[in-house]
């Protein structure tokens, strides 16, 4: 197991609005109060249409979808809105590490600027995770170092266009470790 050091993610200047990356899956949706555990279709109201319609699908499914994203390592990430404080999904790729803890990739659709999410788990790491049928919650850090390369090397070998993402963004897409918490979402 790798055993090299993760840092907790540091603060970010605010960024603009921003585009989805394609295929399109980097967006944020504003979710409405719900009940501990309800994780149901009226969860996520706003955000583009095509990320709501993937997120309706995922639920329905049980972390199943089609169309550009079929065979894609999956899941559905609530972070806490870093202004607003509302509870925000958006559907995200993963890579799954032999410990248990999962990796997400910022990588905005190669844009100059991190998806909103990223700033979101810069001011609240604490987070929501779907990944099939399975709700979790968990603590977002960015991995620094061999494990940053590690897991970045793994994702680009799973997805190429990770490494065109990298050549457009004109930064270092950072890779964030999702590791599980003991408590239930």
């Amino acid at each position: 197991m790798d055993t090299s050091p993760v840092a907790p993610i540091a603060p970010i200047a605010p960024i603009a609005p921003i585009a989805p990356c394609s295929p399109a899956v980097d967006g944020n949706h504003p979710a409405p109060d719900t009940p501990k555990g309800d994780h149901g279709s009226q969860h996520n109201l706003g955000g583009n249409e095509f990320n709501r319609r993937v997120i309706e699908e995922f639920r329905a499914n049980g972390g199943a979808v089609g169309g550009p994203l079929a065979g894609q390592a999956l899941l559905l990430l609530t972070t806490t809105g870093a202004r607003s404080g509302l509870p925000r999904t958006t559907p995200a790729c993963y890579l799954a590490d032999a410990d248990g803890r999962l990796a997400v990739f910022p990588s905005n659709g190669g844009a100059a600027t991190p998806p909103a999410w990223y700033r979101n788990l810069t001011a609240h790491p604490e987070v929501t995770v779907e990944v099939g049928a399975r709700v979790f919650r968990a603590r977002a850090t960015e991995a620094t170092g061999p494990t940053r390369d590690r897991l970045w090397d793994q994702q680009v070998a799973a997805d190429p266009q990770f490494a065109a993402f990298q050549g457009r963004a004109g930064r270092r897409i950072p890779v964030v470790v999702l590791t599980p918490l003991d408590e239930p979402a």
